[in-house]
């Protein structure tokens, strides 16, 4: 049976006001601007080379490398000088994985090689017998490779020194496509064999990776009660060096954005707290304590490794170190749901907050794992080599990790 659709002219509540920008009365919570826009660029990328022409379209104007993401595809036009002579096109796209490392050795690999016809004469195919000058062609970028039996996502192209700039040691990553003509010889040239022509150029696959959720932009101690979901919560024992100082341990919570995947510029949030294990523990400690020294230090550390047949190679750059800022005391111990909510004893604590991000002004690569080569971010959270707290204490497993 088929009934009308309801009327709406009947309901006596008035259709809310809505606006974009928060009245005298209201407060706006969270705010994530959009980065960019996801339309295709308008501009081509024109290669010339041994009489035959690329245009690559969907290309920021005046680039000098095109440019691709993820599940891209590479469309554009072939233009050839005389074409009456050619009698197979193809187009091709390489990409190649190379390090060089002291451990580790040389090592390159193909983790692409595709070939794809798009003209090729023929006797049985009288339409396809005189080349056009001009050829359409799509090329899809495949988005995984295979290793060593496995398969992984196609890695950025990439370029990382190793070591000093006077050493080479290296990993690099690089993508190149190609356009090869063949053209027919005469009976006489014949034993020559075929006249090859190409025109090879470097190109840039630049996958992108957006976190599910914007990084929260509000403090621990504002949002920990309304979106404990938000936080992710690290525990940590710090422990004595030695028993003369007759010191008790004490306990680390490590705060940070539970989103887990990060943008390369974006500004994350965290919050570290101590807390007296055994009542009076902390207490001893804040005349000391309370110095211009930090006591903790949170930075970012790249890591760069390198497998090559189960030996492996490790190198780690720093990409930027955060600010503390000491918060007030708060009601005893913070805790997630999750963690068991401890916030009812009364311990003794310490805070601080602060946001770190990447501080480094060229451009980097995203975090991948391609097997041969896994680039790894991680947020350190240590006790500063220059406070007093690192004198007497440890981090039992050597400290916090947040990958």
């Amino acid at each position: 049976m088929s009934l009308p659709p309801p009327s709406y002219d009947s309901f006596d509540y008035p259709i809310p006001d809505y606006s974009s920008e928060p009245r005298a009365n209201e407060e706006r919570l969270v705010y994530h601007q959009q980065r960019g826009s996801d339309t295709h660029p308008t501009g081509v990328f024109v290669s010339q080379r041994d009489g035959i022409t690329v245009v690559i379209n969907y290309q920021e104007d005046k680039t000098p490398t095109p440019v691709f993401g993820r599940k891209s595809n590479i469309e554009g036009t072939l233009l050839v000088d005389a074409p009456e002579s050619v009698s197979e096109i193809t187009v091709k796209l390489v990409g190649i994985i190379e390090t060089v490392s002291p451990s580790t050795g040389w090592l390159s690999v193909n983790i692409i090689d595709e070939a794809h016809t798009i003209f090729i004469s023929g006797d049985d195919m009288p339409s396809q017998s005189i080349c056009p000058s001009s050829l359409p062609f799509s090329y899809p970028i495949p988005s995984t490779f295979r290793y060593d039996g496995q398969e992984y996502l196609l890695p950025p192209s990439y370029y990382v020194l190793l070591g000093e700039q006077s050493q080479a040691y290296y990993a690099k990553c690089t993508y190149q496509f190609s356009a090869v003509i063949i053209k027919a010889r005469s009976r006489r040239t014949a034993f020559l064999g075929k006249n090859r022509k190409h025109n090879t150029f470097v190109l840039e696959y630049s996958p992108r990776s957006r976190p599910p959720r914007p990084v929260i932009a509000l403090s621990l101690l504002t949002t920990i009660k309304e979106c404990p979901e938000e936080w992710r919560q690290f525990s940590y024992q710090i422990v004595p060096k030695s028993g003369k100082y007759h010191l008790e341990s004490l306990t680390c919570q490590f705060f940070l954005p539970s989103v887990g995947i990060f943008g390369i510029r974006d500004a994350i949030p965290f919050h570290v707290q101590i807390v007296e294990s055994n009542n009076g523990s902390l207490a001893k400690l804040q005349s000391v304590l309370r110095t211009d020294k930090p006591l903790f230090r949170v930075h970012f550390l790249r890591q760069v490794a390198i497998n090559k047949n189960g030996n492996k190679s490790a190198v780690h750059f720093p990409l930027g170190e955060a600010k503390l800022s000491p918060m007030p005391l708060v009601e005893g111990a913070l805790s997630l749901p999750s963690q068991g909510n401890q916030q009812g004893q009364k311990q003794e604590n310490m805070n601080w907050e602060g946001k770190i991000r990447c501080e480094l002004e060229e451009k980097l690569a995203p975090s991948f794992n391609a097997g041969i080569v896994a680039i790894t971010d991680f947020i350190v959270l240590e006790l500063s080599k220059s406070g007093i707290l690192s004198d007497w204490y440890q981090i039992h497993d050597d400290g916090g990790k947040y990958r």
